[in-house]
């Protein structure tokens, strides 16, 4: 370890840092955003309460995410070390989760997408059959905890890269075991996924990795940005103003999709019982059409393959008929299936015809599907 890492102890920036609530980030967006947005247009806010902004509702809906998967993280034991909105150099970016235990240095990412079908492949992930960058951003943090920790202790620290997934309908996890190289778990279940981890560290390794962990330095060019400024109160009143989730006209069309889902977990104090009301839909945000939605589960890859199996498994029986037709006959009775399959040839023959005229138009109704969807 670096000698400075003993000689001189922020405990203020310490303190700071380690006060950082669980979406506090997000959070300060959030605030931000709404208040430039109540400038703009004071009837945002009334003595009824506050109407969320559209341009805020993401960043609400996802420091709701964040402060449910750091009341999930707080089930571990005292032998887990956890930091939350944990800040990365000069600029705005942060790892929404810092855990380091047992099990080894964990960066989590989290991401909330209620309702949604999750499909993993080796290099991407899928939220509704579209494209995201969360594998890159979740390796990208990953890359930055381990290179930081690495330079303050002096020995080589990996760091797991997670993606926890909060409120999806299923996930899909596609990826040959090699290719693995950003965990993606259901939030529900990552702290038994993380206690469940075999040991990768020794006793003292994983000392001097959290005593670095701790430093604001470590993470941050300036300790004090690690400040939270009462921003996690204010975030709470704002929750508690909001009730029922209601947008500002003009919704973002990606916001269309996200739904706020909150912790139940049972909490004690004010503050938390205020993050553990659940705000409504948005009447602003209509849900998906149920039609809609069974199309794009309809469309896919493995249909269109399953297509062109049953057309090719027609077409070699056609084939192995006509080979049995077309063998001579030694006995009166051993002509009689020949005798047939020749009497139906035609229909045989328009069978394979249909078959492979199915399975094309299929495909190309297919692949409209696909690129309309």
């Amino acid at each position: 370890m670096s000698d400075d890492v003993g000689g001189r102890v922020d405990f203020a920036g310490i303190q700071a840092l380690s006060s950082r609530g669980a979406g506090y980030s997000v959070a300060a967006k959030c605030l931000q955003v709404q208040a430039d947005a109540e400038a703009l247009d004071p009837s945002l806010r009334s003595s009824d309460g506050v109407t969320l902004h559209a341009d805020a509702r993401s960043w609400y809906v996802g420091a709701l995410g964040e402060i449910e998967v750091g009341l999930l993280l707080a089930a571990l034991g005292p032998k887990w070390f956890v930091r939350h909105a944990v800040p990365i150099g000069a600029g705005t970016k942060d790892v929404d989760h810092l855990v380091i235990g047992p099990g080894g240095v964990f960066a989590i990412n989290t991401k909330h997408h209620a309702g949604a079908s999750i499909w993993v492949g080796d290099f991407v992930l899928r939220v509704n059959n579209v494209n995201t960058r969360h594998v890159k951003q979740a390796q990208s943090d990953a890359m930055d905890v381990g290179r930081r920790l690495t330079t303050k202790v002096g020995f080589p620290v990996p760091v797991i890269s997670v993606l926890a997934i909060l409120g999806a309908r299923s996930i899909n996890d596609k990826r040959t075991p090699a290719a693995g190289l950003v965990a993606v778990v259901d939030a529900k279940n990552l702290v038994s996924w993380l206690v469940a981890r075999p040991q990768q560290l020794s006793d003292s390794e994983l000392a001097l990795i959290e005593f670095a962990a701790e430093e604001p330095e470590t993470w941050h060019v300036d300790p004090r940005a690690a400040d939270t400024l009462r921003v996690m109160p204010r975030f709470e009143r704002l929750v508690l103003q909001v009730g029922t989730l209601s947008v500002a006209a003009q919704v973002p069309s990606q916001a269309k999709t996200a739904a706020t889902r909150t912790t139940t977990r049972p909490t004690t104090g004010a503050p938390n019982r205020a993050l553990n009301r659940t705000p409504a839909r948005s009447r602003a945000t209509p849900p998906r059409s149920p039609a809609r939605r069974k199309r794009r589960e309809r469309v896919t890859l493995g249909d269109l393959v399953k297509l062109w199996l049953a057309c090719g498994l027609i077409i070699t029986a056609m084939s192995v008929l006509q080979g049995i037709a077309n063998q001579p006959c030694t006995s009166p009775a051993g002509c009689v299936l020949p005798s047939l399959l020749m009497a139906f040839a035609p229909l045989l023959n328009l069978g394979v015809v249909a078959a492979l005229g199915a399975a094309l138009v299929g495909t190309v109704l297919w692949a409209i599907l696909w690129l309309t969807q």
